[in-house]
């Protein structure tokens, strides 16, 4: 279908002046029917939203680069009879080509989307106006204010993990993964191609955990890191660059990163998402996480839920997000077995059937996480640095 934008004006009404020294009255500030919806909903229950939302006519689409999101749209339509969601699985590359042309343009494109990587969200289609923010208010008191805006509906993360068919091999601290026994025997996805890869090295650089970096040294080494005895401006560069010599880019995709470490060779390391243990019983047997690596064990970021600015179906779209940040909605991530997945509500608990996994607090304190601020601030310089160093 074709979107249209319908704007409504809100007039910013001054006191009249006649005569000499007159002063125009401001200029009439406009926001779009969409946003006024938004707003609107952002009040409402579930149960209002879901009569606003049968007043829209077609299918609401759904961008995800997570497939869950199908099962979600499932379980969604069938709470709520007389909706329709498609959902459509698009990649982390594409997710933002996709946005950027099709949204305010006459393409068949997608009301709403759950995607991933704060810096290029912001810069690419927040920062633009392609995307617009809901945040419900029912849940203000149970999801951390930094997952507001942007809405962010589940956190992610990937670990460290090492195939232990072997025997321990002693894995402790991250500087370890940057000595020449590792060459070729690190399994990492192409930052260049996986732009939240990218965007966990960039964070390193940060002062926080540049001084967690420089610590794991001192610790490992015996010594602090010392700029007068390295050709790097920190000790975080450093460890990128003697980290990436190392890593091998053989497997595109994480599931394959998964297999590839289960069945390989005994002391080989990946970094991929732990979701991939989930139904894996090989794999959750052969694989040790390395959850207490001195350093980090790993990084983290949210997936996010916005929506498009010319969708004509904007209370469909908040209902929906109203309902992935319930306990039912999220259960297609978070129940038992789907280890790796949190859900930013934290009345909502850990599920784990498998007896492995830990609350999300717990990696956290372990992960780097995305900060979007810092990433804008460095992006080009940092970026540079890497992209030369993976080959």
């Amino acid at each position: 279908m074709k979107k249209i934008t319908v704007l409504v004006l809100v007039l910013c009404l001054g006191l009249s002046v006649f005569g000499a020294g007159a002063k125009e009255a401001p200029a009439a500030k406009t926001i779009s029917a969409v946003e006024q919806a938004l707003n609107d909903a952002s009040l409402m229950s579930n149960e209002e939203l879901y009569e606003h939302a049968k007043g829209e006519s077609g299918t609401m689409k759904v961008y995800s680069t997570t497939s869950l999101c199908g099962t979600a749209a499932e379980r969604f339509m069938a709470k709520y009879p007389g909706l329709k969601v498609e959902y459509s699985s698009v990649g982390e590359t594409d997710m933002f080509t996709k946005l950027e042309t099709e949204i305010g343009s006459s393409a068949e494109g997608a009301d709403m989307a759950l995607l991933q990587n704060a810096y290029l969200m912001q810069s690419i289609l927040i920062d633009e106006g392609l995307l617009l923010n809901y945040f419900p208010s029912m849940y203000k008191d149970v999801i951390p204010a930094e997952y507001h805006n942007p809405t962010a509906m589940l956190l992610v993360n990937k670990l460290f993990m090492w195939n232990n068919t072997g025997g321990d091999i002693g894995l402790k601290n991250i500087w370890q993964l940057a000595e020449p026994e590792y060459k070729g025997k690190v399994y990492f996805k192409d930052p260049n191609t996986e732009p939240v890869g990218m965007n966990f090295l960039i964070m390193l650089t940060s002062p926080e955990w540049t001084a967690k970096i420089e610590n794991a040294y001192r610790d490992y080494y015996g010594k602090s890191w010392s700029k007068a005895s390295s050709k790097f401006d920190s000790a975080a560069y450093e460890w990128i660059d003697r980290f990436l010599a190392n890593c091998s880019y053989e497997y595109t995709a994480d599931g394959g990163i998964s297999t590839g470490l289960t069945n390989g060779a005994p002391g080989n390391v990946g970094l991929f998402v732990f979701s991939k243990l989930r139904g894996n019983e090989v794999s959750r047997r052969n694989l040790t996480v390395a959850a207490d690596l001195n350093g980090f064990s790993g990084f983290m970021y949210p997936t996010y839920a916005q929506v498009c600015k010319d969708t004509d179906m904007p209370y469909t779209s908040a209902l929906f997000i109203n309902y992935i940040l319930s306990a039912e909605g999220s259960d297609p991530w978070t129940n038992a077995g789907v280890m790796g997945n949190y859900s930013v509500n934290t009345s909502i608990p850990l599920n784990d059937g498998t007896g492995i996994d830990q609350e999300v607090d717990y990696w956290m304190e372990r992960c780097v996480i995305e900060d979007g601020q810092y990433l804008a601030s460095v992006y080009s310089e940092v970026l540079d640095f890497i992209s030369v160093r993976i080959k």
